[in-house]
């Protein structure tokens, strides 16, 4: 199917990852859905030797409207461009402190798991035949380390959405 591209926001006060909302994929005219990702993320960082909760607290990952071949399912899944936060200035932080937790999952499986620029990461894989699902995640910053310079800290985000033969 298509890969989604997004963009973040981490401020050494708030980081964020942004990703594309509510967008309508199709990888063959006879397979179409419509997906939501999360709008933003962001993580008010208020000390640099502790992890930190996303805000929001929980976002979610859904699917609706799915029209796909007989026995297929949707598989989400997530990269970094980067293996690093672009910084201000001064010392970055790693794409990899960056991790989300499965807090339910509806109409599917969800993992765990954690950004890395090398590959994607398997964040929800639907049951066959759904027509709708979605997936509740729930983010970390590790802590960033001394070093960091408050500001703002960008990321981008690729998601990609395929329809496949489970």
């Amino acid at each position: 199917m298509s890969n989604f591209r997004a963009a973040g926001t981490l401020r050494i006060a708030v980081l964020g990852i942004i990703a594309l909302a509510a967008a309508v994929v199709s990888a063959r005219a006879q397979e179409t859905v419509s997906i939501s990702v999360p709008l933003a993320v962001s993580f008010p960082v208020t000390d640099v030797s502790r992890s930190t909760s996303g805000a929001p607290n929980v976002t979610t990952i859904s699917f609706s409207n799915a029209n796909l071949s007989p026995g297929k399912a949707i598989r989400v899944s997530m990269q970094s461009d980067a293996a690093a936060f672009t910084p201000p200035s001064g010392t970055s932080i790693p794409a990899s402190n960056v991790s989300w937790n499965n807090l339910g999952a509806n109409g599917g499986i969800g993992w765990n798991g954690t950004l890395n620029s090398s590959s994607f990461a398997l964040v929800f894989q639907s049951d066959p035949a759904r027509t709708s699902g979605h997936i509740d995640l729930g983010w970390t910053l590790a802590a960033p380390a001394s070093g960091i310079r408050a500001g703002n800290h960008q990321l981008t985000i690729r998601w990609k959405v395929e329809s496949i033969t489970p």
